[in-house]
């Protein structure tokens, strides 16, 4: 009754976006319960005197550089527009917990939980659905070869635990990858990086997934904890005729000097003509750094 008599008093309201925004606020709520468990689960200790410039920098580019293993929580909000109305908001919870194995070897694993708003587009009648996404959860490594060079990879599985199919890819996915990173100057680090994908189960119908994507991540490292990221993405669809599309990417990142908090501000657009005309993506990141015993 409470909705019915909102609805009549405030035209652009209706339950669903009030779904929406508990989503939004869940998400906020789990990432700061996440954020204060593992601050909790670190030792109780003084911080390592490490260079707090190089501290940031390693902040900035662990945001496209996997061969950067730092403990982290964030959360993403992302904005897809699409041709003929359709849109799709999305906010995803993640965490990353690394440690070290050795010297020059790291170890992490991550998990992604997003929350989906969909409409579709003006042909299906812009029909509002929202709910829980597709989970991914991942596992990786990465070496640090040299000061200036790094390489390391991951194994990801993209789980089909959507609540409506409209929410997720109805598939189960297997996607593994590789970097090998190169710090050029102390302002430019390049991470070439190749994924492959692959579902091993399809439902709803829905055609196998099968493709390559080719990527070239750059950072710049800019003063006052600033940096500017690009990216350049081509991928090759086995499953459609080895076809090609081409996708750009530029951000901005600025880190926090008072705490370990980057903001971050992306946009990303395919240059083949797509169904999707943009995507945008605001995220918060905290990091947990790293902490050893006194003496």
């Amino acid at each position: 009754m409470a909705s019915c008599r909102l609805t009549k008093i405030v035209p652009n309201y209706s339950p669903f976006r009030r779904g929406v925004f508990d989503l939004i606020s869940f998400a906020r709520f789990l990432f700061v319960i996440l954020s204060l468990l593992a601050a909790s689960l670190l030792p109780a200790a003084e911080q390592t005197s490490v260079n707090s410039t190089t501290a940031a920098a390693d902040e900035l580019k662990a945001l496209r550089d996997q061969t950067i293993i730092q403990s982290r929580v964030w959360l993403d909000t992302e904005w897809d527009q699409f041709k003929h109305g359709a849109e799709e908001a999305r906010w995803t919870l993640g965490g990353l917990w690394g440690w070290h194995v050795s010297d020059r070897q790291d170890w992490a694993v991550r998990l992604k939980v997003p929350f989906v708003y969909d409409r579709s587009d003006q042909a299906s009648g812009q029909v509002d659905i929202g709910g829980l996404g597709d989970v991914e959860i991942a596992t990786g490594t990465a070496f640090r070869l040299s000061n200036k060079w790094r390489t390391g990879g991951s194994i990801e599985l993209h789980a089909d635990t959507a609540s409506n199919p409209a929410l997720g890819d109805s598939v189960w996915r297997l996607h593994p990858s590789w970097s090998v990173a190169h710090d050029v100057t102390n302002w430019l680090t390049l991470t070439p990086t190749a994924e492959y994908n692959h579902s091993i189960a399809e439902e709803h119908n829905v055609a196998a997934q099968r493709y390559l994507e080719l990527s070239l991540p750059a950072t710049f490292i800019l003063p006052y904890d600033w940096s500017i990221g690009t990216n350049y993405k081509a991928k090759i669809d086995f499953e459609n005729g080895d076809r090609w599309t081409h996708t750009i990417n530029l951000g901005v990142a600025k880190r926090l000097s008072n705490i370990p908090v980057v903001l971050s501000a992306t946009l990303e657009k395919q240059l083949d003509g797509g169904n999707k005309k943009f995507q945008a993506n605001l995220t918060m990141t905290y990091y947990f750094e790293r902490f050893h015993l006194p003496k």
